[in-house]
């Protein structure tokens, strides 16, 4: 029945299998994965899956994973520590196959310990972990350049003529988040411009976070006001021009927009968002597929690096004085 290498004759099998058929035989699950010490289940545990960021990546996973057998299963944290160790202690229990983390370490005192204590309890009974972005954790990592996507998108602004360039940072305890302001103040500090505090906002990766910064950067007086804005990914892109209409700003025209993600609603919304391009889907697929082979014992690499590019839309547009 599990077309296992075990000595059976030939007519004795086809019987066996006719039989099942007729019979509607199902294999039981619970009862394989007793003998195989195998689950079939692998889980991922995201930001926040309301975010089409990570549905994205979960359709990469979840498509590799029933094409080999598995079970995805989809945790939220919500970005908090308590509920990710909470999470990831469960999934040890319920003897998991794997793990993988598509959202970047959380950056709290003694947290990184903890998981890595139930991350080394996962591994030494045979599951594998893979993380799908920056993280403390010693594993194999792929990752998509959140460093040089911030880079590249705060040159082109600066090849657009633009000099004052704002830019609303997401979670400060999320180690991606950071990773992204580096790319965006080594981007100026390479340009040979000095970095201006106020303009770096507050965000927390959602719309209403953009909102907040659009209302504050409305307050920044005339000569000091950013011609440019730089979200830390596409949904606080939408939630600052989504603030800047409310206050009749038009954009690129009084203000260019930009953000990073390039989600499927970034060519929806008006304008169309300019914004760094993740493979998402493909960030997830290759993930899975490393966390099979790991299963299957096979060397992989420790770590991957996908590219990001620059997608020009019309959010954005060259440097002009002011009317």
């Amino acid at each position: 029945m599990s077309n296992s290498s075990y000595p059976v004759n030939i007519a004795t099998r086809e019987k066996v299998l006719k039989a099942a058929t007729e019979l509607g035989y199902t294999p039981n699950s619970l009862a394989r994965s007793l003998r195989s010490q195998r689950s079939k289940l692998i889980a991922a545990i995201v930001g926040d899956n309301a975010d089409p960021y990570f549905a994205e990546i979960m359709r990469g996973v979840e498509d590799v994973a029933s094409e080999h057998g598995y079970l995805t299963i989809v945790c939220n944290s919500d970005r908090q520590p308590a509920k990710e160790l909470h999470y990831l202690r469960t999934l040890r229990d319920y003897r998991a196959d794997g793990v993988l983390f598509a959202g970047g370490a959380l950056n709290e005192p003694s947290h990184a310990q903890r998981l890595e204590e139930v991350v080394n309890e996962m591994k030494s009974r045979g599951a594998a972990i893979i993380t799908l972005a920056q993280h403390t954790l010693g594993v194999p990592s792929i990752q998509t350049d959140n460093f040089g996507g911030a880079r590249a998108m705060t040159t082109r602004l600066l090849e657009l003529g633009h000099r004052r360039i704002a830019f609303v940072a997401g979670p400060s305890n999320l180690t991606v988040a950071n990773v992204r302001l580096q790319g965006y103040m080594a981007a100026l500090v390479e340009a040979g411009l000095s970095l201006d505090p106020h303009l770096i906002l507050t965000g927390n990766f959602d719309r209403e976070g953009g909102q907040r910064a659009a209302h504050d950067i409305a307050q920044i007086p005339v000569e000091h006001r950013p011609t440019a804005i730089f979200a830390a990914n596409d949904q606080t892109a939408f939630g600052v021009m989504l603030g800047l209409g409310e206050m009749g700003w038009r954009v690129p025209d009084a203000i260019s927009v930009c953000g990073f993600g390039d989600l499927p609603m970034a060519q929806i919304v008006f304008p169309q968002l300019t914004t760094v391009s993740i493979p998402l889907r493909q960030l997830g697929r290759t993930g899975t597929l490393r966390l099979l082979a790991a299963l299957r014992n096979e060397e992989i690499p420790p770590l991957e690096v996908l590219p990001t590019t620059v997608v020009e839309r019309s959010s954005t547009a060259p440097y002009r004085e002011a009317l």
